[in-house]
């Protein structure tokens, strides 16, 4: 083809080279970063020469993990954060991250802090930590997550946002008016004026040019007469100052910003110096004011880099005005951009490069938005760490490549992943270790788990949970897995990316106002399918294009060499990407577009003849492609991939050193894959830091083919490295035999909940929490029940209930009308069996249970974002059809009625005055989503009350109480003594106001009768004694055999029982208490060693509640043909962590499948002691607790348990 239209190939070539040699690459060039200082950690090499076998098997300083540290919800205390410290260190922690969370209040404001953030006493404090981690080889650094958003008195508003001088300018619609030839405009010019200027009007449209008409602006007004002829339209431009904003095109804003917040933390360490600190942080960050942000100097910056003047063309930002449109949009979207780089992200970026910190971030569209900041890629490119989270347990392509494109394009040492946030107390390594595998897989290097907590403050403060670190049962292996990743975030942090494909990451549309959501959804549609086919791929910005070199057929950016380049249907497109996108496809490479093609660009505009020529030259007809899934046959039909085997399998490619290093998923066992690489291959194993030669089934004209030895849902790390391949036995998958571990295990529990800071409860009255029965079957006495002790009985029709909570009143309702309420309020009793009849139809009475100290179960009342936050609310009435709403439940009208009823009696030993206290919207209460319940009616002792504010008398005994409500809502209702004054001066952590006042008559769902109480629950095996924190007097049986009282509540068996035991209680209670209420504290279990056989031991009674680890031994016997060779022990199905431990000796441990521990050193013939320590999650202790983020309960040694051994013999 010689010509496009009219233009001959060979123009359009020369002019690409002439534009690109004139095009300003140099500013953000990664060949002009800077090395980072010499003591810098976790920043890696990219020597041609590096041998990185010893990093991977003993990963060096800065790969480890790197914990979000939530420093909200109690007061700091330093031996409290020295403690946690250095209980982070022992797993091998590079750092930590402090964090900040916000209310839910309007602003979203940052928590109060105890010290308040930046005062004396919290640089004190951060000092001292910082030390701490200096000299633990550790780094701390600060996250503006909720510090620097603009609403709220945040502190970025107290540093920065609060000075006028700083705040951000905003370019508003401009002010019009259209006139003819000879007519004078009279428009208003503000005190913010920028600019006024006379546009001619053709076509109905804005023409590119115009007059200035600044000068006529006179007395607040500008007045001006339109020449003779033609149609005019004058425009006033002004650019209002935003309050609460920081500028980002302020000359020496990125100055200020370092100047007056991340300085300060190197002032504050004890030697002033940078030792101790490291990862600061920018989470979901807020700057500036949205795409048409304006500085003093942005016309002069604009013409100095554009070469006219801005205001010719300004209009286009709000409208059409011709071809140039798209032009003018580009261009502005350009030098803002650049500023903002320039004066904002460069400095604060290259503060933190001098000294070697990482400096990372999430966004707040993680990628998926490129308008976001203007050019998410040109944004994030100044963060040492580009970054984004992916919540609850997920793995997410698009973020992880967007991430690491931009980490390989701009050579930035790590990718940073926060996650898993929101996955729940019953997150399992399991589950974060699939997570995790894939996001590295995706690109991710650092590894931060969102949640590490200064407090859960009596497990009542959560921040999206789970907190993964200390106060989960597994902590004592999570250095297993943590080490797991500390290899591979070395590993794939080093050399460079190796892939084929580059999607152009389409911000220029956005750019343009040009169907920037189609093109994106296009993007990452297409990533989406080439990974799915097996095809690794990477996303490209503008200036990387603009810089790549076209050499050999491939066209080469930074580390990166592509054979193929994809346009996700981009209507608009920067001109030297276009232009280099044509010069590829002349050398032989393959360009592809899917969807629309670009029709816009910034050299001209639209309706650009040369930009036309150089679309139809660049997209041959048949690398047209209509839809991203027509995308991988084309690449798969050019060229092999990376890998290659008889399904698609995921695979990452990096060239570290001489090596090529590859991290596959999806190969099942004993499957081959192709790799496009030769040499010595082995497999790299993260768990162990070993190699071992892989089993090589030949070369081909294309790469080697290689067994895969690993399950198809692990990463199998193959390398390649120089020299001849090994070619290694063929895997034996024959079994000699296979060995059930059946029958019973000794069985006995290790707790870990460690209570000393009351994390788990408050107050704190023991350090360690154990085994405990919370939840029982509830009866009351009713006729013989001499046999509800024996462990057969029959216990399943009782009511299950938690102790603390139990009846307060009986509730009659919803009723579609009034009940005949005078005959209810002479009820002296209530008998549940008999019905109430209104409007023809039976009702009949229920109780309604609540806990005088945690009201209603499972409803504390309104909390915050993201779980828990130390409420407890004091109304505990809650009438109507629950629903969600703002952090809470909400207790709308239900379709059957809106009239309740509910009966108690206020049991008293004298006569005795008191008063009502009811709930009612008053002023300067925060009031629930809910209505506020009033009474509509009170009844006492069967007489209405007129005047509930009025004193009531209660005669000595029973005093049955009718309260009606005509209304859906939450309240409360309460009796006081009289003469009770103020809250209080003493309050219980986490309780009701009530619970505390000694002055409130408990309410007596018995009217004065105390029938015993029956209860029933299963203790785990070993179980020997228990004590029991009773209102009223309590006998025990254990398996029907009664326990002995020893004082303080303690019962003893007789003999501890081997198996898991019925315990039986039978309770007279205190006057006014009832049901689980005569419990408000759990039953403290004592066990010891017992028998059990693998399964889920939260389906095992009380052991549902109980969160921590448990020991199962056995003994088993092997014959020396069964002992000989690889001898391995399947564990079947774990929850969550194993630790396994043959003859005294340790073989293993597993944080996730395969569940299976070579023991072929360990065992014998003959008698082989084996041990298996388990742990769980901490969802079991929250199954009694009000959070939204429980998880799944299932814990132990699920199974079953086999011995396999192989004929192969140990080397």
């Amino acid at each position: 083809m010689e010509s496009i239209l009219g233009y001959p190939l060979t123009a359009l070539l020369v002019a690409t080279l002439a534009t690109e040699a004139a095009a300003p690459l140099a500013f953000g060039d990664p060949a002009h970063t800077p090395p980072p200082p010499a003591h810098a950690i976790g920043f890696p090499s990219r020597d041609a020469n590096l041998d990185a076998l010893p990093g991977f098997q003993d990963p060096p300083p800065g790969y480890g993990q790197v914990p979000f540290w939530w420093w909200t919800g109690d007061p700091l205390d330093e031996e409290r954060l020295t403690w946690q410290l250095e209980e982070l260190h022992k797993k091998g922690i590079s750092g930590v991250q402090v964090n900040y969370a916000h209310e839910d209040s309007p602003g979203w404001p940052t928590y109060a802090a105890e010290p308040p953030i930046f005062s004396d006493a919290w640089w004190r404090i951060w000092g001292r930590i910082a030390d701490e981690c200096r000299r633990r080889g550790m780094g701390i650094g600060l996250s503006t997550y909720t510090l620097d958003w603009p609403q709220g008195n945040n502190l970025f508003r107290q540093l920065f946002y609060s000075k006028p001088e700083l705040n951000a300018l905003a370019l508003q619609p401009p002010s019009c008016q259209r006139l003819k030839g000879g007519q004078t405009a009279s428009v208003a010019a503000p005190t913010n004026l920028i600019a006024a200027r006379a546009y001619r009007v053709e076509g109905g449209l804005l023409q590119r040019g115009g007059v200035d008409v600044t000068p006529f602006a006179r007395d607040g007004v500008v007045r001006w007469t339109a020449p003779a002829e033609g149609e005019w339209e004058v425009c006033v431009f002004r650019a209002e100052p935003q309050p609460n904003t920081i500028n980002p095109l302020l000359a020496g804003v990125g100055e200020t910003v370092v100047r007056d917040f991340y300085q300060r933390f190197q002032e504050a360490t004890p030697n002033k110096s940078h030792e101790g600190l490291n990862y600061f942080f920018n989470d979901e960050l807020h700057i500036g004011a949205g795409m048409q942000v304006w500085n003093t100097d942005f016309a002069a910056e604009f013409e100095k880099r554009k070469g006219y003047d801005v205001f010719e063309v300004l209009p286009a930002l709000w409208g059409d005005i011709g071809p140039v449109t798209p032009k003018a949009r580009m261009d502005f979207a350009d030098v803002r951009m650049a500023l903002m780089e320039e004066r904002y992200f460069e400095p604060i970026y290259r503060w933190h490069a001098s000294r070697g910190l990482i400096f990372a971030c999430d966004s707040g569209g993680r990628g998926l938005r490129p308008d976001e900041f203007g050019d998410y890629f040109r944004a994030t490119r100044w963060y040492s760490a580009p970054g984004h989270d992916t919540p609850g347990g997920h793995a997410d392509l698009i973020k992880g490549k967007v991430s690491s494109s931009i980490a390989s394009l701009y050579r930035r040492p790590r990718v940073w992943l926060e996650g898993y946030h929101s996955l729940g107390w019953g997150a399992t390594p399991e589950r974060l270790m699939q997570a995790t595998r894939e996001n590295f897989l995706y690109g991710c290097t650092l590894l931060n788990l969102h949640g590490l907590y200064y407090t859960t403050h009596g497990s009542f403060w959560e921040w999206a949970p789970p907190c993964y670190h200390f106060r989960m049962p597994y902590w004592e292996h999570m250095g297993v897995f943590l080490k797991y990743f500390d290899r591979l975030s070395y590993l794939l942090s080093q050399g460079a990316f190796v892939c084929d494909v580059a999607i152009v990451y389409p911000v220029a549309p956005f750019e343009a106002g040009l169907d920037g959501k189609t093109a994106t959804q296009a993007a990452f549609d297409t990533g989406r399918a080439l990974m799915a086919a097996g095809v690794n791929f990477e996303f490209v910005d503008a200036e990387s294009l603009a810089r790549a070199k076209v050499r050999d057929g491939r066209l080469e950016a930074a580390d990166s060499s592509y054979r193929a380049l994809i346009f996700p249907a981009m209507e608009a497109v920067r001109w030297p990407s276009l232009q280099k996108a044509g010069a590829f496809a002349e050398a032989g490479g393959l360009v592809l577009g899917v969807g629309a093609l670009p029709f816009a660009s910034d050299r001209a505009g639209r309706d650009d003849r040369e930009l036309d020529a150089l679309v139809t030259a660049t997209f041959a007809g048949k690398n047209r492609l209509a839809k991203p899934a027509d995308v991988p046959p084309v690449i798969l039909g050019a060229f092999m991939p990376e890998t290659r085997s008889d399904k698609p399998v995921r695979s990452l490619h990096r060239k570290v050193g001489p090596r090529h290093v590859y991290m596959v998923m999806d190969a099942p066992k004993n499957s081959t894959v192709e790799f496009r690489a030769t040499g010595r291959a082995e497999l790299w194993d993260p768990w162990t830091g070993a190699t071992r030669p892989l089993r090589v089934l030949g070369e081909t004209a294309t790469g080697t083919k290689v067994e895969m030895p690993l399950e198809d849902y692990e990463a199998q790390i193959v390398v390649f490295s120089p020299g001849a391949a090994l070619r290694a036995e063929a895997q034996s998958s024959k079994l000699k035999a296979q060995i059930p571990v059946e029958g019973d295990w000794e069985f006995e529990l290790q707790p870990t909940m460690d209570n000393r800071y009351g994390d788990f409860r408050l107050p704190v009255t023991e350090k360690i929490i154990g085994p405990e029965a919370r939840i029982f079957r509830h009866a009351l006495e009713t006729g013989d029940t001499t046999t509800f002790g024996e462990p057969d009985f029959d216990d399943s029709r009782w009511e299950r209930v938690t102790h603390g909570f139990g009846p307060q009143f009986w509730l009659l309702g919803p009723l579609p009308s009034e009940a005949p309420e005078v005959e209810l309020a002479k009820l002296a009793s209530i008998n549940p069996r008999l019905a109430v009849t209104v409007a023809g139809r039976e009702y009949r009475w229920r109780p309604y249970r609540f806990s005088w100290r945690m009201g209603l179960e499972g409803d504390p009342g309104h909390q915050g974002w993201h779980g828990l936050k130390k409420n407890v609310t004091d109304h505990f009435l809650c009438l109507g059809k629950p629903s969600g709403a703002l952090n809470e439940t909400k207790y709308e009208p239900e379709p059957a009625g809106s009239h309740y009823y509910l009966w108690t009696s206020a049991t008293v030993a004298g006569e005795t005055t008191a008063r009502i206290v009811a709930s009612a919207r008053r002023e300067g209460e925060k009031p629930h989503a809910s209505e506020v319940l009033t009474p509509a009616a009170v009844f006492l002792n069967g007489a209405r009350i007129e005047d509930p504010e009025k004193a009531v008398t209660l005669r000595a005994g029973a005093n049955p109480l009718l309260v009606h409500y005509d209304r859906a809502g939450r309240g409360y209702f309460v009796l006081k003594r009289q003469g009770s004054g103020s809250k209080p001066s003493q309050r219980t952590p986490l309780a009701m106001t009530w619970f505390d006042d000694s002055w409130v008559i408990p309410f007596d769902v018995h009217a004065g009768a105390r029938p015993a109480e029956l209860f029933r629950f299963t203790a785990p095996p070993g179980f020997r004694a228990m004590t029991v924190t009773a209102k009223g007097n309590v006998e025990a049986w254990a398996d029907g055999q009664p326990m002995r009282a020893t004082g303080g509540g303690r019962f003893e068996a007789a003999t501890s029982f081997p198996r898991a035991a019925v315990v039986a209680l039978r309770v007279v209670p205190q006057t006014g208490v009832s049901g689980a209420a005569v419990f408000p504290d759990p039953i403290r279990l004592e066990c010891g060693r017992g028998l059990t056989t693998p399964g889920d031991w939260s389906k095992t009674g009380a052991l549902e509640c109980y969160s921590g680890g448990a020991w199962y031994r056995k003994t088993v016997t092997l014959t020396s043909e069964q002992a000989r060779g690889e001898v391995s022990l399947d564990l079947g199905k774990v929850v969550a962590t194993a630790e396994v431990r043959v003859n005294d000796q340790i073989a293993g441990i597993r944080v996730a499948p395969p569940w299976r521990v070579d023991i072929s050193k360990q065992i014998k013939p003959g008698e082989n002691r084996i041990e298996v320590l388990v742990f769980n999650t901490l969802a079991n202790h929250y199954l009694t607790l009000p959070t939204r983020y429980r998880g799944e309960l299932a814990s132990g040694l699920l199974g079953p348990v086999t011995i396999q051994t192989t004929g192969r013999t140990i080397p």
